[in-house]
């Protein structure tokens, strides 16, 4: 089979294309046949060689969270999918034996893994990730689910308990992770406020229709939403940036009001007014891709039509550095699918 594999860590020059032995399934095995995977900023880290030991892969290694596949063959044990069904994933893969798992607190499960293999025509997909999918929803839409919307809902459903009451400030609401956020808060019934780098930017997440767009370049950015709020704030902030957002979160955060985060794609070290966080009783919440339940709910919504994501660029699996280049380089509105086969 072709896959893109990377030897060493380095720029996206690392990734190379190069013909390798199709997978064997195990017994709990799914083989798929991938359609269509797509560009994360964790597939960036994992390649460059970020220090934390959740973005670290054994090497030789083929990249790629996001799956929408076909599935070709299984092991013996496997009871749930039959060959020829289409899949997509939820790439959060749990332990089963720490203190969590056996608590079915398995989002807080002490040893994670993360799926990636999705950069080549074949992958082995393990049963117990697998997610059917409707055979009628658009190849790249399927490619932009798994580490998006798993997140965004976990995110905005499962942590923050977003609702009707709300007022949701999300960061970079273009990006993969901030466009499944306006979406979903929608979904949801709340108001939505959106960012967006720049006047094209600003009017591609205007076509999301939050009930607000800010440039989050400006200086403005907390005036526009205290004004919007009546003073008040954002009941919830959608916070995936880190270092050149974090302050500004806590702003515009409404007395009582909940930043949720899972990303610092600006970087990881911030500085925090304490005094300010406290008296305002903000909660602060850490987030991490999310359970089988978040992607079960999630892509019901998928099915139905209800989520249509950003697709900024569809390159085949030959360009998948030329697709690291533009996420590097803040490039698209949108996501960057690798489309594999037909």
């Amino acid at each position: 089979m072709l896959a893109v594999r990377m030897h060493r860590l380095g720029g996206p020059d690392v990734l190379e294309v190069e013909e390798i032995a199709d997978p064997v399934p195990g017994p709990e095995d799914l083989l798929v046949r991938v359609q269509a995977t797509s560009v994360n900023r964790r597939d960036l880290w994992i390649r460059a060689g970020h220090p934390h030991p959740a973005y670290r892969v054994p090497l030789p290694a083929i990249l790629g969270i996001d799956l929408c596949a076909t599935v070709i063959a299984s092991g013996e044990s496997v009871n749930r999918f039959a060959d020829g069904q289409r899949i997509t994933i939820n790439p959060y893969i749990t332990c089963g034996r720490c203190e969590n798992c056996r608590r079915e607190r398995s989002q807080y499960c002490e040893d994670f893994d993360v799926f990636h293999g999705a950069y080549a025509e074949l992958a082995l997909v393990p049963q117990s990730l697998a997610v059917p999918v409707a055979a009628d929803v658009p190849v790249e839409h399927v490619a932009c689910f798994a580490n998006s919307y798993i997140t965004a809902w976990q995110m905005l459903v499962g942590k923050a308990h977003v609702g009707p009451d709300d007022v949701v400030f999300v960061w970079a609401g273009t990006s993969g992770l901030g466009s499944a956020a306006v979406e979903i808060a929608r979904l949801a019934g709340a108001r939505v406020i959106a960012s967006a780098g720049g006047e094209r930017k600003r009017a591609v997440a205007a076509g999301l229709s939050p009930d607000l767009v800010v440039d989050h370049h400006a200086e403005d950015v907390v005036e526009r939403v205290l004004e919007y709020t009546d003073g008040r704030g954002a009941t919830i902030v959608f916070e995936h940036v880190g270092t050149a957002t974090w302050t500004r979160s806590l702003e515009l955060c409404a007395l009582g009001g909940t930043i949720v985060s899972a990303g610092a794609t600006s970087g990881d070290e911030v500085t925090m007014d304490v005094t300010a966080m406290f008296v305002k009783q903000l909660r602060i919440l850490g987030s991490r891709l999310g359970t089988m339940e978040d992607a079960l709910a999630a892509i019901r919504h998928f099915d139905s039509g209800r989520f249509r994501p950003l697709v900024a660029e569809v390159l085949p699996l030959e360009r998948v550095a030329d697709g690291h280049r533009l996420l590097e380089q803040g490039a698209v509105a949108g996501k960057v699918v690798i489309r594999v086969s037909d």
